[in-house]
């Protein structure tokens, strides 16, 4: 899927969901943040100052269809914050994640190349790998 706004609108549209203005500058602010994860009181914060009567039930809502229809991923971060990102489409791969600034950094190898071999009665049906840190920006800025 392209990683528009107006593509992920036509999919949405094309599986029988209303695009509003509210839920067009939230897939809008996922576009422009793509590399981020962002929390749902930033995603609030950005829709409010277009949107002043939006309630957070109704970002957490939408949050909640991205989520299903696939056009967001979501991650769960130590402080036990969820936060949430615009979903890769490319190839398999895992990511770095900067913990200050959100921004995450693809990485090619996957671990389960190496771990496939050490694990038996297990079925394997999906995975994921995040490596957590603080990207060079965020460390030369402390």
């Amino acid at each position: 899927m392209e990683l528009t706004t107006d593509a992920i609108l036509r999919k949405l549209k094309d599986e029988g969901l209303k695009f509003t203005g509210k839920r067009q500058e939230t897939v809008d602010f996922f576009v422009r943040n793509k590399d981020k994860y962002l929390s749902a009181k930033a995603v609030y914060e950005h829709v409010k100052q277009k949107f002043p009567s939006v309630s957070f039930d109704t970002i957490y809502r939408t949050l909640a269809t991205l989520l299903e229809h696939g056009v967001i991923e979501h991650m769960e971060f130590s402080d036990d914050a969820a936060k949430y990102r615009l979903k890769c489409q490319d190839e398999h791969h895992h990511h770095l994640v900067c913990l200050q600034c959100g921004n995450t950094f693809p990485i090619d190898a996957c671990p389960m190349e190496s771990l496939s071999a050490t694990i038996s009665n297990f079925n394997v049906l999906d995975h994921r790998f995040e490596i957590y840190g603080y990207c060079e920006q965020c460390l030369s800025a402390s």
